[in-house]
């Protein structure tokens, strides 16, 4: 499965979690089946005005993630989430390793 974690810095698995969902500095997506990251994206719509929430979870289906870690969501975005079956995880302590080991049974494909 595909996991999209909201992250502070470019870190790898030792990326702190960011405590904002569509302003998270970072996208790192990580597949847990191949047990790696795959990719790690600066957000590039962070700063702009509005729509930020609606253009991450836009983000989070183009990469097929089938579950995002990060802060909680607006009720618009999580209703997106919900439609494509994309679990949602509220969390915004730790490293990412440390949120894969506390949800490695959740986030299981």
């Amino acid at each position: 499965m595909k996991v999209m974690i909201m992250v502070k810095e470019n870190a790898g698995l030792d990326s702190r979690l960011d405590s904002r969902f569509g302003r998270a500095a970072y996208f790192l997506v990580y597949d847990t089946e191949k047990e790696k990251v795959l990719s790690i994206d600066e957000n590039t719509f962070k700063n702009e005005d509005s729509g930020v929430g609606i253009k991450t979870g836009a983000f989070v289906i183009e990469k097929g993630c089938r579950a995002v870690v990060g802060a909680h969501t607006g009720p618009k975005i999580s209703e997106i989430l919900r439609e494509a079956n994309v679990t949602m995880i509220a969390e915004t302590e730790g490293t990412v390793k440390e949120v894969l080991d506390r949800y490695k049974d959740q986030l299981q494909g």
